[in-house]
């Protein structure tokens, strides 16, 4: 066996050590090693306390509420409803591998280490000694493999219909798993993956005890038991879910005691809750509010590094996109720059990529003449199929920036001669749509990729391969002709290798040819969540934040 990561109590000189307890000493986005002081001075805002202190310090007590777009209070590592729902998941669950946003190589959490096999296909992990679930239970590899399995097998009976399974890409390649013994878990793989130990940090590589996934089942979303920080106290579809802190977590109590996740969807409301506190951090404030909130002594503006795309999908098995024609206009008919100055006011950059942003591995400019505006053109590609007058709905979740964009794209869609009906619903309500094929008005909808897993699979990798959400469900793409021929080999190829530079060149060759043959996604930005958060609260992670993620445990208010 080659051994790949250290235990993590024996650190070395080329094995830096990033404990829970510092990650939030920086916060760099996806790996660019931004540091606090830097991000602060940059953006002209104050600074956390960098007291040291954090986790297992004894705690400051208080409650700190974290504004998210909805709830429907299930919360499934399996299941998605809303980005609130999975940072629910965040505070309450842990796996087996961490990534802290300082750095995008994972690091050991409930795994303390781990080998693999010279072939690349066999991972071993030896669990931490002692780590306690939120029910008194203690962690056992039995655990481990019934959480990981759940999302391995579509057909798993404690799975709620439409489940997502963000861990299906291993699914779909794995070949055994099992407890070795109670502290070891091993995993068997098909082919080789090289991205198995990013994906485990993710949402679907959240471990719950094996008796509360048999006692709940497909309720397991409104009864979840983790081993995190917090544990689930209410949860209130369409209000907020309530975590109290757990005393027994591993890494020590957390420093703030209630944690509160509070929907809020209003642009308005937003600003005013964050001014007078009842609101303490958000990364859901409109872009228009930034030069407001600035000024404003009652809180802190922060700025990442752009970390997300913005683009609009297109389900290509509706007869008004079956055109690869109409899809190529439409692509060159957004405006890119007004969006990025009108809809994000400048905090973002152009695409000048395609599927990856910036701050992802593999990134690459040569892409960019993918991302260029020609309506002219535009208008020449749908007279050339007689698509124009052509009606199609464009839908759009309510909150953040998505309306604001939609009726730009509508403007730039009517300009080329298009009839567009924008539907602007809630965040919960469009993802039940956009998850579902057959609902009507399905042929364009505003979304928004972040970098949960800071690795180019996470985002070219998912959204082209034909097993995956985006293929399989929401743009339909494995429906045309030798899809899965043609792009699965290319992903799975991606992942088996290891050298960066040889990666970028397949994930480059990928993406221009989904561009060029299939084109079911436009891009509109890329883009970065601004956080704002309250002048008292400090030591939160705001990279994690800025990405829709939760790791709220060293957070004080």
């Amino acid at each position: 066996m080659r051994k790949t990561m250290v235990d993590s109590t024996k650190r070395t000189a080329e094995t830096p050590s990033f404990s829970r307890r510092s990650l939030l000493r920086g916060v760099g986005v996806l790996g660019l090693g931004l540091g606090v002081t830097t991000l602060a001075a940059a953006c002209g805002t104050a600074q956390p306390n960098g007291d040291g202190s954090g986790s297992g310090s004894g705690g400051s007590g208080g409650t700190l509420t974290i504004g998210i777009d909805g709830t429907s209070a299930i919360h499934d590592p399996a299941f998605y409803t809303t980005l609130g729902d999975w940072m629910v998941v965040d505070c309450v669950c842990r796996g087996l591998t961490f990534i802290d946003f300082e750095t995008n190589e994972p690091q050991p959490d409930l795994a303390e280490s781990w080998t693999v096999s010279e072939d690349g296909r066999t991972y071993t992990f030896t669990l931490r000694q002692g780590v306690t679930f939120h029910d008194g239970s203690t962690l056992t590899a039995n655990d481990v493999v019934r959480s990981l399995s759940r999302q391995f097998d579509k057909n798993d009976p404690t799975l709620p219909t439409g489940s997502s399974r963000p861990l299906k890409s291993i699914g779909n390649n794995f070949e055994s798993i099992r407890a070795v013994d109670d502290s070891t878990v091993e995993l068997v793989l098909q082919t080789p993956d090289g991205t198995v130990l990013s994906k485990l940090s993710d949402i679907g590589g959240r471990i719950m005890p094996a008796a509360a996934i048999e006692q709940y089942g497909q309720d397991i979303g409104k009864n979840l038991i983790g081993t995190g920080p917090y544990k689930l106290v209410s949860s209130t579809s369409g209000q907020n879910v309530v975590l109290e802190a757990f005393d027994d977590y591993y890494e020590g109590a957390p420093a703030t005691r209630r944690l509160v996740l509070q929907q809020i969807q209003d642009p308005s409301t937003i600003i005013s809750s964050l001014i007078s506190g009842d609101i303490s951090a958000t990364a859901l404030t409109p872009h228009s509010s930034l030069g407001q909130l600035r000024g404003n002594d009652k809180v802190v503006v922060y700025e990442p590094a752009p970390s997300f795309d913005a683009f609009v999908i297109m389900d290509v098995r509706q007869p008004a996109l079956a055109e690869l024609e109409v899809r190529k206009a439409i692509n060159l008919a957004i405006d890119r720059k007004a969006i990025l100055e009108q809809v994000f006011f400048g905090v973002g950059a152009l695409p000048e990529g395609y599927l990856l942003p910036p701050s992802v591995e593999g990134y690459d400019t040569s892409l960019a003449g993918i991302g260029t505006s020609d309506p002219a053109e535009a208008r020449r590609l749908l007279e050339s199929v007689g698509a124009t007058g052509r009606r199609l709905t464009l839908l759009a979740a309510s909150d953040a920036w998505h309306p604001r964009a939609a009726q730009i794209v509508e403007q730039n869609l009517k300009d080329i001669g298009l009839e567009i009906t924008v539907e602007t619903i809630d965040p919960a309500t469009f993802s039940s749509r956009v998850f579902d094929p057959t609902s009507s008005g399905h042929e364009l909808m505003i979304w928004e990729r972040n970098s949960y897993v800071p690795d180019p699979d996470n985002l070219a990798g998912e959204m082209t391969i034909s097993t995956g959400v985006y293929a399989g469900v929401v743009g339909g793409y494995n429906t045309l002709p030798r899809y899965a021929e043609t792009f699965d080999p290319m992903v799975k190829e991606a992942r088996a290798v290891t050298s960066p530079a040889e990666r970028k060149e397949i994930y480059t060759t990928l993406q221009k040819k989904f561009a060029d043959e299939i084109m079911g996604v436009a891009m509109l930005a890329c883009a970065s969540n601004p956080v704002v958060t309250g002048v008292g609260v400090s030591d939160l992670n705001l990279a994690a934040l800025a990405n829709h993620r939760c790791f709220a445990e060293t957070a004080r208010v």
